[in-house]
């Protein structure tokens, strides 16, 4: 069987490893397909921001080495498969910046034990990939390495912050990746650019050696998770490192299996869904993606139910009153005199504006109808600890409170949209940060959760059908012309179920493989 080159960065993760294990593809003609990939055409992406591609050939031609003994010993499971790694976890020798001036040359001392693991596991890194600065935007763009571009449209965002990374997959200059998530910065991206990923539940994979701008926010925490074009990689992935692996490295990280999807009985699964959670009304792209996930499910025998998701602004509001509790104290620090990006500025301003204005700025802000505008000044400003303290205590209400109402319903999973619209223009996510309410929620609920695409946009679905205030304007704006671009669908489970949300995702992606508005990739970067 041939294989030609151009033809390799096509195949998912899995296919790669089935052409290795039989012999139909060395792990160097696998790497060098997905360097040249990246030489052709990340410039007109940007998504790579280090490269290691004679270390990835010295370890593809090993790999081939030990696969090709006499002896057959038990192979590592991912053994000669490249991969890329967001920015912001740390690798041996290579600064992680943030896209931060200040930080350019900075290495940290504790290494990414996820990155380590796959690294034993046999997969080989090419690169790694391009984040917003200080990780705290949906899109990816910073002063060292500048913006990535959505492959499927160049005036396009791919997400952030995990966005370089869902460019890169969704490119085919990788066939997966790592990346991570405190507010949809896996989920945003992988809908954005028509690929799949986890965000799994807190510790299941370890965190140590993933760094942030915000050290020491715990409220809400960060969580690294796989990349990839297929849920099956997703899983894949996502196994092949199981948490017993992590633990010796990490405490927090319980010392349990990830169970099979394989072994899910989808007929015994009771699943609700919403299209909308009424505090802003997706897309009509977004809203069919979901009705076709459904029916999709109800063909398979799956028990879907609607449902109305509780605490919907309460939950929004208390999760950027928590993240904004420092008054932008370590975002300052981190800074140390370099520019901000334009896309943070007016969160910054918001975060530093006086008491006085703040509360004459809400009440106009009240007055004018712009009721989530009022509340986001009411909510991002500086705490005293007991504040923050209360902020604690009422996320962990709004999370007990939230299961009972799973318990009531007799709920295993939720499918809803990732995100309010398509992928956003380059710029807009300076006004579009509760665009990604529907993401935050699982962040805030601590509940895995994944994306997988489903579907494109269509041309009678450019138009925005009310706009009632100025995020519905910012939507409005992101919906014109995004006819073609994907549209995912996100699926969340309780903790520790992520098996049950790698098997929805699976069955989900397999039926909608079928339609021919499925956004296929890798596809090439184009404007």
């Amino acid at each position: 069987m041939t294989i030609y080159s151009d033809d390799i960065c096509t195949l998912s993760a899995t296919e790669m490893l089935r052409h290795l294990n039989a012999g139909e593809l060395s792990s160097l003609e696998i790497v060098d397909a997905h360097i040249a990939r990246i030489e052709t055409w990340d410039h007109e992406v940007n998504s790579i921001v280090h490269r290691f591609f004679e270390q990835a050939r010295n370890q593809a031609k090993q790999a081939d080495a030990l696969r090709a003994q006499k002896k057959k010993k038990k192979l590592p499971p991912l053994l000669g498969l490249p991969m890329t790694i967001k920015e912001s976890l740390a690798t041996p020798g290579v600064p992680v910046s943030l896209g931060l001036e200040a930080w350019r040359n900075r290495i940290p001392k504790e290494q990414s034990v996820a990155a380590q693991l796959l690294t034993e596991a046999g997969a080989i890194m090419v690169g790694k990939t391009n984040v917003s600065q200080m990780l705290l935007f949906h899109e990816s763009d910073n002063p060292i390495w500048g913006a990535t571009n959505n492959p499927w449209s160049s005036d396009r965002v791919p997400g952030g912050s995990s966005g370089g990374e869902a460019a890169a997959i969704a490119a085919g200059m990788s066939p997966w990746g790592v990346g991570t998530d405190i507010g949809g910065s896996i989920r945003v991206p992988c809908a954005f650019c028509g690929i799949a990923g986890i965000k799994p539940t807190v510790d299941r994979w370890s965190n140590v050696g993933s760094n942030s701008a915000i050290p020491g926010q715990e409220v809400i925490r960060s969580q690294c998770g796989p990349m990839a074009r297929t849920s099956e990689d997703v899983a894949l992935m996502l196994r092949a490192i199981d948490s017993t692996q992590h633990t010796p490295w990490d405490p927090n990280v319980p010392p349990f299996p990830i169970a099979d999807p394989a072994k899910v009985k989808l007929k015994k699964l009771r699943v609700g869904f919403y299209d909308d959670d009424g505090f802003i009304t997706p897309s009509e792209s977004a809203r069919r993606a979901v009705r076709q996930a459904v029916a999709a499910l109800e063909d398979m025998g799956v028990e879907v139910v609607p449902f109305r998701p509780p605490h919907v602004e309460e939950l929004l509001y208390t999760y950027l009153a928590a993240l904004s509790a420092d008054g932008g104290y370590y975002i300052e620090k981190a800074l140390d005199g370099d520019p901000i990006m334009g896309q943070l500025k007016p969160l910054k301003a918001i975060v530093k504006l006086p008491q006085r204005v703040r509360q004459t700025a809400a009440a106009a802000m009240g007055l004018m109808g712009e009721s989530k505008v009022q509340k986001l000044l009411q909510n991002v400003r500086p705490k005293p600890v007991e504040e923050l303290w209360e902020l604690t205590n009422e996320r962990t209400r709004i999370r007990r409170s939230t299961m009972n109402v799973w318990n009531e319903q007799g709920l295993d999973a939720v499918i809803c949209p990732p995100h309010a619209t398509p992928a956003i223009l380059h710029g807009q996510s300076s006004q579009f940060t509760l665009g990604g309410s529907y993401a935050i929620r699982y962040n805030y609920l601590n509940l895995p959760a994944g994306v997988v695409p489903v579907t494109r946009v269509q041309s009678n679905e450019e138009i925005r059908g009310s706009v009632n205030d100025r995020l519905d304007k910012t939507a409005a704006a992101a919906q014109v012309g995004s006819a073609g671009m994907p549209i995912g669908v996100q699926v969340a489970a309780r903790p520790y179920r992520e098996d049950i949300v790698l098997a929805l995702m699976i069955a989900i992606e397999k039926s909608a493989r079928e339609d021919t508005l499925f956004p296929r990739t890798p596809v090439l970067p184009h404007g």
